[in-house]
C-alpha cells in the first residue's frame, strides 16, 4: 500500500512536471502575444492621432483654398464686366466726340469760306434807277456791298476753334483711359490668373494626399480593429489559465517540497515496516 502511494505520488509529480511545462508556454505564447498586441495598439493609436490631425488640417486648408479660388474667379468676373462697361462707354464718348468734331470741321469750313466770300464782295450801281438819296436806310451806305460781321468773325472763328480742341482732347484723353484701363484690366487679369493657377494646382495636390492620407487611416484603422481582437483573445487566454496554472492554492516548488517530504515519509515509513518485518520491532527502530 506504501509502495502504491509512492508510485502515486511519483506519477503525480511527473504529471505535474508535464502541466508545468504545458502551462508555462502556454502562458509564456498568450503573454508575448498580449504583449506585441498592446504595443501595436499603441502605436497605431499614436499613428491614427497623427493621420487624423493630417487630415483635418489638410480639410481645413482645402476650405480656405476653395473659399480664396472662389474669391479670384469672382474677382475676374466683375472686373471683366466692369472692364467691358467702361469699354462700351468709352467707345461710345469717342464716337460721339468724332461725330461733334467732324460737324463743327464743317461748320468751320463752312463760315470760313463764308467770311473770305462775302469781304470781296461789292455791288454795281450802274444799273440803278432813280437817285441813290432816294433808297431806304438799310444800316450801311448805297452802293455798299454785305460783307457779313467781319470785325466779329475772328472771335466766332475763336470760339469755333477752342470748341475743335475740346473735341480733339476729348478723344484723345479716352483713347489714353483706355489704352491705360485695358493695360490695368491685362495686369490684373494675368496676376489674378496666375495666383488661381497656383492655388488650384496646391489644391489638386492637397485632394490627392487627403485621398491617401484617408486611406491609411482606414488600413490603421482595419490593423487596430485586428490587433484589439488578439490582445483581447490574449488577455481572456491568460485569464483562462490563472485558475490551472496560477491559483492552485500553492506554488509548483511548494507543491514539489511537500510531495517530497510525503514520499521521504512513506519511504522511512515502508523501511521500517521491512525492518520490522525481519529484526523485529528491536532491529526497525534505529535502521531507519
Amino acid at each position: 500500500l506504501i509502495q502504491e502511494l509512492i508510485e502515486r505520488l511519483l506519477q503525480e509529480a511527473n504529471n505535474e512536471s508535464n502541466q508545468k511545462g504545458w502551462c508555462d508556454k502556454a502562458t509564456a505564447d498568450a503573454t508575448q502575444k498580449r504583449d506585441y498586441a498592446a504595443e501595436e495598439v499603441r502605436s497605431l493609436n499614436s499613428e491614427m492621432a497623427k493621420l487624423e490631425a493630417v487630415r483635418d488640417q489638410l480639410k481645413e486648408e482645402l476650405d480656405v483654398l476653395a473659399k480664396e479660388i472662389k474669391d479670384i474667379q469672382d474677382a475676374q468676373k466683375k472686373a471683366q464686366l466692369e472692364r467691358d462697361l467702361e469699354s462700351a462707354q468709352n467707345t461710345a464718348t469717342v464716337e460721339e466726340a468724332h461725330e461733334g468734331l467732324d460737324a463743327l470741321n464743317m461748320c468751320i469750313d463752312l463760315m470760313d469760306k463764308f467770311y473770305k466770300t462775302v469781304a470781296k464782295e461789292s455791288i454795281d450801281l450802274s444799273l440803278a434807277q432813280g437817285p441813290a438819296d432816294d433808297a431806304p436806310d438799310a444800316g450801311f451806305d448805297n452802293g455798299e456791298a454785305y460783307t457779313g460781321a467781319q470785325s466779329e468773325s475772328g472771335g466766332i472763328m475763336a470760339m469755333l476753334s477752342v470748341m475743335q480742341s475740346d473735341f480733339e482732347r476729348t478723344i484723345e484723353e479716352t483713347r489714353k483711359a483706355e489704352e491705360q484701363a485695358q493695360k490695368d484690366h491685362l495686369d490684373f487679369m494675368t496676376e489674378s490668373g496666375m495666383s488661381l493657377a497656383s492655388k488650384e494646382a496646391s489644391t489638386a495636390a492637397k485632394k490627392e494626399q487627403l485621398e491617401d492620407t484617408t486611406s491609411n487611416l482606414g488600413e490603421a484603422e482595419q490593423s487596430l480593429f485586428s490587433q484589439t481582437g488578439i490582445l483581447k483573445t490574449s488577455l481572456k487566454e491568460l485569464l483562462d489559465l490563472k485558475p490551472v496554472c496560477i491559483d492552485t492554492g500553492m506554488s509548483y516548488e511548494e507543491r514539489i517540497a511537500h510531495r517530497e517530504d510525503e514520499i521521504q515519509s512513506l519511504n522511512k515509513a515502508m523501511c521500517i515496516l521491512e525492518k520490522y518485518a525481519e529484526f523485529g520491532p528491536e532491529g526497525a527502530a534505529g535502521a531507519c
